[in-house]
């Protein structure tokens, strides 16, 4: 797990820099309005991707490692196969009538629509394919595609367009290149997948109507909570291109994305620990909970402190990495940055919750946190601008992972916050 913790981890640093890199080289290449443009179609497939798989990518996790336990090796087989049959028709549906309304909607080309809706079954597949590596106990294998392949290749295709290809970047171009980016990434997984044997592709889907019914209960609720998650991180993107411009959405694109590395070793611990939380609750272990908790957020808080500390510090620098026009956004990036700081200490919080059987009220709080952020962050836009929306964002973000915690406390006896470190120490 050690092996794979620190794996992790310098896969999401290589992403998170190569994606700043890739958004940095967008912004000054293709200016403000560019780089607006692309975050707002980043921000639609990511939430996209979440819905059009049902929750039933995050069920696999779940339910997989139970399945193995009980011997029911085909059961488990059929409902990969289910969730990824299912993936692939909602998520076709969900590509058109995205690209129907960028042509209807926005006026963009028929060629730029389909390059860019074409990103969100591949981000949906992709998805599935990661987590029925990591619920085989493969989880730094799982995270290949997602965090090594898709944001290389993006960037090796913005450089090469923009060099080799054609005079500039465009909105065909940066759309086309994402979706190779994540075909390459989604290949890379699908290879993972068939190479390891992971999934009985020629036998019968052996699925009896409570086990159908117990993941698509569960993959509802996860649906929702986990589709709420994205909106509370792309929310204020899409808000800021529909209500604003796409220029100001360039730069709360910069604000957020630069703000969200403080809690990429959280993001990375979450993906790591899933399958064991599973297990240990299958187990009836609350110790073993308590264990893995207080070492995720001893390891998220890690980096988390000198990122936040750092960041502030470097705020003007960074920010103006992007080009003219952001040095007004510095004070704005710190506000972000202790907002999210806040989010790394509530701890594994979200993943504790839903991997022990208590996904409804982790759904109830994400959503309820989503929609408030939606409704006053929309009307903070219309009335004060980028600033007051940059408050109400970091508000909600500070402040719904430690209802989470609480709720850890409360209804399974473990702490998953900063304060978890005195486990540790005993």
């Amino acid at each position: 797990m050690k092996f794979a913790a620190l794996f992790v981890l310098f896969a999401n640093a290589f992403s998170a820099g190569m994606m700043f890199l890739a958004s940095v080289f967008i912004s000054r290449y293709g200016g403000k309005e560019l780089f607006g443009f692309f975050s707002v179609v980043l921000g639609v497939v990511m939430v996209g991707a979440k819905t059009t798989t049902l929750g039933l990518d995050v069920a696999i996790v779940r339910f997989l490692p139970k399945y193995r336990s009980e011997g029911a090796g085909r059961a488990s087989s059929g409902i990969q196969r289910f969730a990824i049959a299912t993936t692939i028709l909602c998520s076709l549906t969900g590509a058109a009538a995205f690209a129907v309304m960028l042509h209807f909607g926005r006026g963009f080309s028929w060629d730029i629509a389909f390059a860019a809706s074409m990103s969100l079954p591949l981000a949906a597949l992709l998805a599935v394919f990661q987590n029925i590596i990591r619920a085989n106990g493969n989880v730094s294998r799982a995270v290949v595609g997602e965090v090594v392949v898709r944001p290389a290749s993006f960037m090796f295709c913005i450089v090469a367009i923009q060099f080799f290809l054609s005079p500039g970047i465009g909105l065909f171009w940066i759309s086309l290149a994402y979706s190779a980016a994540l075909a390459l990434a989604l290949s890379a997984a699908f290879a993972l997948v068939v190479v390891q044997g992971q999934i009985n592709w020629t036998g019968p889907i052996l699925l009896r109507a409570g086990q159908l019914r117990e993941w698509l209960s569960h993959g509802l609720n996860l649906l929702l909570s986990e589709s709420a998650t994205v909106l509370l991180n792309q929310a204020p993107i899409l808000l800021a291109g529909l209500l604003l411009s796409a220029a100001q959405a360039g730069e709360m694109s910069a604000i957020i994305r630069l703000a969200m590395l403080v809690i990429f070793a959280l993001t990375a611990v979450q993906s790591i620990i899933t399958p064991f939380l599973s297990k240990a609750m299958t187990d009836g272990n609350r110790h073993e909970l308590q264990a893995l908790v207080a070492r995720a957020s001893a390891f998220t808080m890690l980096v988390a402190v000198p990122v936040c500390g750092g960041f502030i510090v470097l705020a003007p620098l960074l920010l103006s990495f992007f080009g003219e026009g952001y040095d007004e956004a510095v004070p704005l990036l710190r506000i972000m940055l202790v907002a999210y700081f806040l989010y790394a200490s509530a701890g594994p919080a979200i993943a504790l919750l839903t991997m022990t059987g208590q996904h409804k009220i982790a759904r109830q709080v994400v959503c309820w946190a989503a929609v408030i952020l939606i409704v006053a962050g929309a009307a903070a836009m219309l009335w004060a601008g980028l600033a007051m929306a940059v408050w109400v964002t970091a508000g909600v973000i500070a402040i719904y992972p430690h209802v989470l915690a609480m709720f850890c406390r409360k209804t399974l006896g473990v702490d998953p916050t900063v304060f978890s470190l005195r486990f540790l120490v005993r």
